[in-house]
Formats: C-alpha cells, structure tokens, sequence
C-alpha cells in the first residue's frame, strides 16, 4: 500500500473514530471524546504533578495574593446579597404586616418577583450580546473524500440552545423545587412561628450537603461532615424554647428543605456544567418562568383567588393604581438583584459554602431581632449562637486553606511550563503559557501523522494534500481543539 493510500485510510479511520465519539452529551455540551480526555486530566493529575514541584517563596506570595482577590470578590458579592436580602425582608415585614400596608399574600407577591426578574434578565441580555444563552457545540459533518462522489451529506441542522430533554431534566425540576422551596415555607408559618420555622429550617445544610455529595459538586469528607453537624445542632438550640408543635407545620418547612438542597445542588450543575445557562442572568432567564408558572398555581391554591381578587381591589383603592403596581414591582427588582448577587457567588464558591453564608445571615438576623426587641436570651441560646459561629469559622478556615493549596499549586504548575507536563492548564484555561485542554489532542494527532509519514507537511491537518492535487477533507477543528 502506497503512502498515500496509508494516509487516506487513516483518514477514514480518523473520522470513523471522531464520529463515534462525537455524540455530545447533553448536559456538559462536550463530546464523548472531550469528557474522556477531561476525566483524564482532571482525575488528581494536577495534585500529583504539583506535589512534585516545589514553591518558592515568590511563588507562595503570588499564590496568597490571588486567594486574597477572589476573599475579596466573594466578600462583595456576600453583601450585597445580605443588603438586598435585609432589604426585601424589611420591605415585605412591611408590606404583610397588618398594620402597614396589610397585603398579606406573599406567594403571589414572590410570583410577581419571578415575573419582573425574567423582564429584568431579558433586558440585561439584549443589551449585552455576550451573555446571551449559546451552545459552545456545533454540528460538524464529515465531507466526501472524493469530491466526485455521490455521498452527499445533509449540511447538520443548528443544535438548539436547550433541547427538550434539557429542559426536563434540569430546567423544570430545578424551577419547580425552588417555587416549593419558596411555597411550602411560606406557607408552614401559618402553622408554626418564624423561631421554629428557623430551627427546622437548619436541617436544609444536611440535604445541601446531602445532594452536593450525590451530584458530585463537593468531595466527601469527614472534617466538612463534622462541621455542618455541628453547625446545625448549634442552629437549634440558638432557638430552642419552642413549645408549640404543630406537625403539620413541622412536614411542610422539612419539605421546603429538602427541595432547598435540591434546587441548590441543580442551579449550581447549571451554572459550571451548561453553556445555556453559564452566567446568572441566562439561568434566570429559563428558570424565572418556570418559578412563577409553578408559585402562581400553589398561590391560586393556598390563598385563593377570590380573596387575593379582593386584596388587590383593596389596594388599588388605597394607594391608586399605578402606585400599586410600583409597590409590587419595586421587591422584584430587589430580589434580582439579591438572585444575580446570590447565583454570582455560587458560580464562584459552591452550595455548601452558599448555605453556610446563609446561615450566617440567619445568625445576624436573630441576633439582630433579639437585641432591638429585648427577647430574653437562655443560655441554651447563647450556647447555641457560640457552637454556630465557631462551626462558620471552621468551616472558613478549612476553605481557605484549600484555596491556598490549591492557588500554589497553579502557580507552581503555571511555573514550570506547558512542556513539563500533559494539559497543565487544569485550572488556568485558556492563560498564555499553558496548554489548554485539547492542546495536547493536537499536538498527538500532528505527531501521529509525521510517524506515518516523517515528510509530512502541516499543510495535512488543514486540508491539502501532499501531492496538491486532491483536497483532502480536513480535520475537524473539534478534534483540534
């Protein structure tokens, strides 16, 4: 067989290959091929390989620098999710209480925050293109070798954004858990008091952390463990002294928690996992009318239309019409704000750490309410608000000494070159100097090419063939990338 002949065939079986592994999955937007390579590099490569290089003290201080930066993002964007948070909780004290504005139906209210946060988000990605929802995935088809040839190829249809199995399989649940997250605590304290909703409501770290194990968004660990256990025991006796139990009450605030842990666990798969929903704005464009669709239909059953008919005719007379309609659109834009500020800081950290800024923020807030209203603290109480705040402390000291592992060994990596070993961009896609993810895929198919034939030109991985006659079909710029 004729070199030619050889590099003919191995272009068919090249593309045989590529096409057997080019079945995107639909989650990650990555083919079988990539997820295979990613799997490799990702499997404690970079942990072996920086263990074997060591830091300098130049390198360290580089490495401390970048942990500080992003403590000081993540510190940003933790207070403007409590400002914003303080503000709508302040803001709907005073818009349900009885003797203020006296409009108590607070699942309608939260639907209409769904509906002026997907108008919100809608408007951020017209006039911001580069948000937009994309696929990074495109339909490649494989072209005849012989351009004389009968085997005509149907150009491949532009994939969809998001497909429908997409969007039941991870959009619709995760909707739909946060609206039960949403109405199902709202709609417990009718049963039982803000206190004991509180305390029950603590259970919701145990299924964050329960579904970040199951969905592989944090590693096990016996220290993580221990300390979410601790903080939750210390959550409830900060407020312990509830007498009045009402099971009912008690079975719909631990449902809200367990669709909490859920709808966390889904949000932050589509935030890291899906090109669709890869920053915070597209992912509330696809989930905030799954949210108000689904809040609007347990409002409809919860407070009953005619009474919530009647409330807003009330209101309408009260404060006019146009003011009305600004007093229930104004918490949307907060609640916005507070869900962009809330998501932005999950796609930086992950949802065990989320939750545990939450609890901090409900630690505040007890605290805060107890000092203004002159509530008597037990020491039972007292006990509990120590054990909590030690348990926050633990846990951040345990994330930032894994954050600063973590940053020595990119600089240590980044340090030693893209030559010292495979994909050593893990962490730093895309930097100058260090090969990115497919890099290495090129580099072998380049290499495998000149071992069949020791003169060939690089002109054969972009279409021409050797002897200038015949255009060969090139390699698709997946297998490249």
């Amino acid at each position: 067989m004729s070199t030619s002949e050889e590099l003919e065939m191995s272009d068919v079986i090249s593309d045989r290959e590529s096409d057997s592994g080019s079945e995107m999955d639909e989650e990650t937007g990555l083919t079988k091929r990539e997820r295979r390579q990613r799997k490799r590099q990702q499997d404690h490569l970079d942990v072996r390989i920086g263990e074997q290089i060591p830091v300098s003290r130049h390198e360290a201080r580089l490495a401390d620098r970048d942990v500080i930066k992003k403590l000081l993002i993540n510190s940003v964007l933790i207070l403007l999710w409590y400002l914003f948070s303080l503000s709508i909780s302040i803001y709907n004290k005073w818009m349900f209480d009885k003797g203020h504005l006296d409009f108590h139906f607070p699942l309608f209210t939260t639907s209409l925050h769904m509906l002026v946060q997907f108008c919100l988000s809608t408007t951020v990605l017209f006039f911001i293109p580069s948000l937009r929802p994309s696929h990074l995935s495109q339909p490649y088809t494989r072209l005849p070798t012989d351009p004389t040839s009968s085997d005509n190829i149907d150009p491949g249809k532009p994939k969809p954004v998001v497909t429908p199995l997409f969007w039941l399989t991870r959009l619709l649940p995760c909707g739909a858990a946060t609206s039960l997250d949403i109405g199902l605590g709202n709609t417990s304290l009718r049963y039982i008091t803000l206190t004991f909703l509180t305390m029950c409501k603590s259970s919701s770290l145990a299924f964050v952390l329960l579904f970040a194990f199951l969905f592989r968004l944090e590693t096990p660990s016996y220290k993580l463990i221990l300390i979410i256990a601790t903080m939750t025991v210390g959550v409830v006796m900060m407020v312990a002294g509830e007498a009045d139990f009402k099971p009912l009450g008690f079975a719909l605030v631990i449902a809200s928690s367990f669709f909490s842990g859920f709808r966390w666990g889904l949000t932050q798969i589509l935030l890291l996992r899906h090109p669709a929903t890869s920053n915070p704005f597209a992912t509330l464009f696809f989930l905030s009318p799954i949210m108000f669709v689904s809040l609007v239909t347990i409002a409809t059953f919860a407070e009953g239309p005619t009474a919530l008919f009647a409330g807003l005719s009330a209101l309408a007379e009260k404060k006019g019409s146009i003011i009305s309609i600004l007093l229930l659109v104004f918490p949307g834009c907060l609640a916005f704000c507070m869900t962009t500020s809330e998501y932005s800081l999950l796609q930086r950290t992950n949802v065990v750490t989320l939750s545990i800024c939450g609890i901090f923020k409900e630690v505040v807030t007890i605290t805060a309410a107890e000092i203004v209203y002159h509530d008597p603290l037990t020491p039972i109480n007292v006990s509990g608000l120590l054990i909590t705040i030690g348990s926050i402390a633990s846990y951040n000291y345990l994330k930032i000494t894994k954050m600063r592992e973590e940053a020595r060994r990119d600089v240590a990596m980044g340090a030693a070159g893209p030559d010292s070993f495979i994909g050593g961009g893990g962490s730093r896609r895309g930097s100058v100097g260090v090969l990115d993810e497919g890099d290495d895929e090129g580099a072998r198919l380049f290499a495998g090419e000149q071992s069949r034939n020791p003169s060939a030109d690089p002109k054969l991985l972009s279409g021409t063939d050797r002897g200038g006659g015949t255009p060969r079909p090139p390699k698709r710029q997946q297998d490249l990338e």
